[in-house]
């Protein structure tokens, strides 16, 4: 009896055999095997490990216990490699909001909103705050971005956008009786 068989006796529960992937040629097996020792990334690295053992052991368990992985991981993983090839096992690119202040007319708009400041605008602020530049970049754009983006943005075009430090050393400074603080004082 074969160790799958036996594990599946005393577990209880059946193993899920390898089925459904493609017949694998010494081209493709080559390629893996490169990705394998090669790969960019860990999870490309992996992910090849996963799909060679799929040729050479019997169930999915057997796969994730040498791998020591999940047998979801597994069968995610095969799942891949089958409806997408060798290519499918690399991380996909995630679109969204990290690419919208690449846009060159989002940039375009920011830039001018920092130089001009937010009176120019019609926005009554001395300063630009990172929720006032979104809503206002959503206004003349059309495109949605949170805080971070509009950060990335500022930081993009080498501006900084803080939060302010309340202050009230110039009303002290107008009082008759007002000392400086001694230098190398800690008090703010």
């Amino acid at each position: 009896m074969r160790r799958a068989d036996s594990r599946r006796l005393e577990t209880g529960l059946p193993a899920v055999p390898v089925r459904g992937i493609p017949a694998l040629g010494a081209a493709e097996r080559a390629a893996l095997e490169h990705d394998y020792r090669h790969g960019s990334t860990r999870l490309l690295r992996h992910r090849s490990h996963i799909v060679l053992f799929a040729y050479d052991l019997q169930s999915q368990e057997e796969i994730a216990r040498v791998v020591r992985c999940s047998r979801a991981t597994v069968h995610r993983t095969l799942q891949l490699y089958r409806t997408g090839g060798r290519l499918s096992l690399r991380r996909r690119k995630r679109v969204g909001s990290r690419v919208r202040w690449k846009q060159p007319r989002w940039l375009q708009t920011l830039a001018s909103a920092m130089e001009r400041g937010p009176r120019a605008w019609g926005v009554p602020r001395p300063t630009w705050t990172a929720p006032l530049l979104a809503q206002y970049l959503e206004q003349q754009t059309g495109i949605q971005a949170g805080e971070r983006t509009v950060r990335r943005g500022l930081a993009a075009l080498n501006y900084v956008c803080r939060r302010g430090t309340w202050t009230v050393r110039h009303k002290a400074e107008e009082q008759p009786d007002y000392a400086p603080k001694r230098p190398g004082s800690k008090r703010s």
